[in-house]
């Protein structure tokens, strides 16, 4: 599953937040109407239920004696709730999830290919910033991304 494209939206003093009707749509076309957010990389990662699951299935198999990896386990299952968008297309983030990626008004939802992610404004601002200026600056990158085919 593919999200394309690039929102944004107002979150409300209660923590909800419209998700773009593409995303619904692409959602529900593949017969799936809940997906999962969980906390990463500043972000909010979002997740169709068939999606979690795999991804849930991966991360069990992490051994219980690597001590970093089910630190992430934790941090990355342990933030996780499972969403369903009211008839308005909105979902409630929790406030846990609210202050973890700083989304107190103005959000942006980015479409990405497996998953799409909720950021706030500012921080996205600075995360478009610092890659911009690596692009810039950093020629192995610029070839690495003309490699793609970009």
């Amino acid at each position: 599953m593919i999200f394309r494209g690039r929102f944004e939206y107002t979150i409300d003093p209660k923590g909800r937040v419209n998700i773009p009707a593409p995303f619904r749509d692409c959602l529900q076309e593949s017969g799936q109407g809940s997906f999962f957010l969980t906390n990463y990389s500043d972000c909010l990662y979002a997740f169709a239920a068939d999606d979690w699951a795999r991804i849930e299935e991966q991360l069990s198999r992490v051994p219980s004696t690597d001590r970093k990896m089910n630190t992430f386990v934790r941090f990355f299952i342990g933030g996780a709730v499972e969403v369903v968008p009211d008839k308005q297309g909105r979902i409630l983030v929790p406030p846990s999830l609210r202050s973890y990626a700083g989304l107190e008004k103005e959000v942006v939802i980015l479409g990405m290919p497996n998953r799409f992610e909720i950021w706030s404004l500012s921080r996205w601002q600075e995360e478009i910033g610092r890659f911009e200026k690596e692009v810039r600056e950093d020629p192995m990158l610029a070839r690495e991304i003309s490699a793609l085919g970009i």
